[in-house]
């Protein structure tokens, strides 16, 4: 009797089992199929006989319910794709907590973050910043030895005004020293004498070895610790914290003193907070770490103008032309500086009288106002050749003609302010 129900037993045991991966088997069919509903289905069945054991069912368990909520999530979006990848992402992980070295676990996992990551620049460029930052993040979560996508979701929490999310991930960002400089390496394409960037230095190398690429190289990308402290400062001073701005900065520099983008930072945040004569004082440092960039002259030409300085002002933009001729709004900035002394000359007009003396007087001025528009249209010119629709700078060098008297190159110039306008 007691054989006959042990038999009985064993019999339902085996039958549970082979029921059980039935299910596995339909749900793994369904999911090849692409009907994720009913792979759903024949799980839950499944779920209820699973066994908690190290098994190769249990294995294959796990890896299916991945595979259904990885696929479902692709098709989603917001907090149903995010509910999605995580039940995968947590399914991967109890394969991996049986099986460490499961192959497949493994390759799904990258899977995974690759879609995660494209997931987020889809949801960049459809404006869903708050989606992609909550997917950068995971996918940092998921490696967190890539500490440039927990950069990047600082970068999207910035975009979509999450200010205080912004600020946990570049303050710990900050913490761990990032810089965020890689290693590029590059070589030249001898058919277009470009240079080209490569994925890897043996993708380089195998590159040179054909022969079509010559020159091989690396170079470091810029630091981004500027930037962050550039964002931590700008984020303090959008919640109204200026001293908490100052103090993020001064942090970023007593660790990277010789870091330009940092003092650009900190000029920057002076700007911010209307001490142009800080700014200016600053920046003068910077330009001379970085003597060749045209960008701080031009800068230093703005905040001399604000400062009062016009000569120096315009002492900077000259500067910044020679090192870039095509900068326009140098062009622009020089000429309204010219133009600028003209209103004392109308004041000085105005108040004369109708005397012989007067009279004298007033035909002096309007002679040394004419060649302030005279000092100015070159500016004008150049800025317009290189910037043909400026409507602003086209309407003062309209402006300009009708004083001097060009009264055929103003009408040109009239038909084409009209034409652009229409």
């Amino acid at each position: 009797m007691k054989k006959s129900i042990l038999a009985i037993a064993l019999l339902g045991i085996s039958t549970l089992g082979f029921s059980q991966r039935s299910e596995i088997r339909d749900a793994e069919d369904a999911i090849e199929d692409q009907n994720y509903k009913e792979a759903l289905a024949e799980l839950d069945l499944a779920k209820t006989e699973l066994a908690d054991e190290k098994d190769k069912w249990v294995i294959r368990y796990h890896l299916a319910k991945a595979k259904v909520h990885g696929s479902m999530a692709s098709a989603q979006s917001g907090d149903e794709m995010m509910e999605n990848l995580n039940t995968a992402l947590e399914s991967v992980d109890k394969v991996l907590e049986l099986e460490s070295d499961n192959e497949e676990a493994l390759n799904y996992q990258i899977q995974v973050r690759q879609t995660m990551v494209q997931s987020a620049i889809d949801s960049q460029n459809e404006g869903n910043f708050d989606t992609a930052e909550k997917l950068l993040y995971k996918t940092y979560q998921l490696n967190n030895n890539d500490t440039v996508m927990l950069y990047y979701a600082a970068s999207a929490a910035v975009n979509g005004q999450l200010y205080e999310t912004a600020l946990k991930h570049y303050n710990a960002l900050l913490d761990m020293n990032f810089d965020g400089s890689t290693t590029q390496y590059v070589a030249i394409n001898k058919e277009t004498g470009e240079e080209e960037i490569f994925e890897s230095k043996n993708m380089r190398d195998i590159a040179v070895k054909t022969a079509e690429f010559t020159e091989p190289g690396q170079k470091k990308t810029p630091r981004l610790t500027g930037e962050i402290a550039k964002n931590v400062s700008l984020i303090y001073i959008q919640q109204d914290q200026p001293d908490k701005a100052l103090v993020a900065i001064e942090k970023a520099k007593e660790e990277n003193p010789d870091d330009i983008s940092i003092m650009q930072a900190e000029a920057d945040l002076y700007y911010k907070l209307g001490k142009v004569d800080k700014y200016d004082e600053v920046m003068k440092e910077v330009v001379k770490m970085d003597p060749e960039n045209p960008s701080l002259y031009y800068n230093l030409g703005v905040a001399s103008e604000q400062l009062g300085d016009k000569e120096s002002a315009k002492e900077y933009y000259l500067k910044a032309i020679e090192l870039n001729p095509e900068m326009v709004n140098a062009y622009i900035n020089l000429a309204a500086i010219t133009l600028s002394e003209e209103r004392d000359i109308v004041e000085q007009m105005n108040k004369l009288g109708n005397s012989r003396a007067d009279n004298k007087k007033y035909q002096e001025l309007n002679e040394r106002k004419k060649q302030f528009y005279i000092d100015a249209l070159p500016y004008l010119e150049k800025a317009t050749e290189l910037d043909p629709t400026n409507l602003d700078a086209l309407q003062t060098k309209l402006n300009i003609y009708y004083q001097l008297g060009k009264n055929e190159k103003a009408k040109e110039l009239k038909n084409k302010i009209d034409s652009i306008r229409e």
